[in-house]
């Protein structure tokens, strides 16, 4: 007797669980991972993201975010009704990325009360024709110095010839050269080159970082983008 009015507490008390279960919006995506595969820099690709309100109220999708500016995504309607479907379309932009794989994702908000986040992930692997080892740079320095220098590889996988024609420096230091320049690199060859940087030097100062900015005639890589931290410790 015990035991069986233990078990019929235990179905009341389930029983607004259960009437809950099924009321409210939700929200139900056919997938929430795409990967584009390669993706030549420059370009920008698409993919739509379809999923289906499965509940019995009107799902709001109050706001879209995504982790970086280089990912958007645009919603086929902010309301839709219970049983119905609708899209997200999610676009990357490459443009300004360096090569390699990337992860980005998006963050659909809604009024779905057991799941009023999802994480929408995108993969991507950035492809460029001309690259430049290493990537960043960086040295550390055992006393004050006005120059820096850098050996880097340049590579050219494209079919055409290809130059390096200028320079920007942007950040702590002064001035940065490289010889030679301009720089050819044939159709799928590659080069080397010096690069040389003047440090403004402050006494109070021990980090310089910042950015170099290689300019290129190629069509669309026209600039790559090299990160540079360099140390400066106190002469002992």
């Amino acid at each position: 007797m015990r035991i069986g009015k233990t078990t019929g507490l235990m179905l009341l008390l389930s029983l607004p669980v259960l009437a809950l279960a099924g009321n409210g919006p939700r929200i139900s995506f056919d997938k929430v991972t795409h990967d584009y595969g390669k993706v030549m820099y420059g370009n920008t690709v698409n993919e739509e993201f379809t999923f289906t309100n499965t509940g019995d109220e009107t799902l709001k999708i109050e706001n879209l975010r995504s982790s970086c500016g280089c990912t958007k995504a645009v919603q086929g309607s902010s309301e839709v009704p219970a049983k119905q479907k609708s899209k997200i379309t999610a676009s990357f932009d490459t443009t300004g990325l360096s090569p390699g794989r990337k992860q980005k994702n998006l963050f659909v908000q809604t009024n779905d009360p057991v799941n009023p986040e999802v994480k929408l992930t995108i993969f991507a692997d950035v492809i460029r024709e001309v690259t430049v080892s290493p990537p960043t740079l960086a040295k550390k320095l055992t006393g004050p110095a006005e120059e820096v220098k850098f050996s880097l590889k340049f590579a050219n996988t494209s079919d055409k010839q290809v130059s390096v024609t200028g320079l920007q420096a942007k950040g702590t230091v002064s001035g940065a050269k490289l010889e030679p320049q301009p720089l050819v690199l044939d159709p799928r060859g590659s080069a080397t080159a010096e690069l040389s940087m003047r440090i403004e030097k402050k006494s109070d100062q021990h980090y310089y970082m910042g950015k170099l900015v290689l300019l290129t005639d190629h069509p669309r890589e026209k600039e790559i983008d090299l990160r540079y931290l360099i140390q400066v410790e106190e002469a002992k």
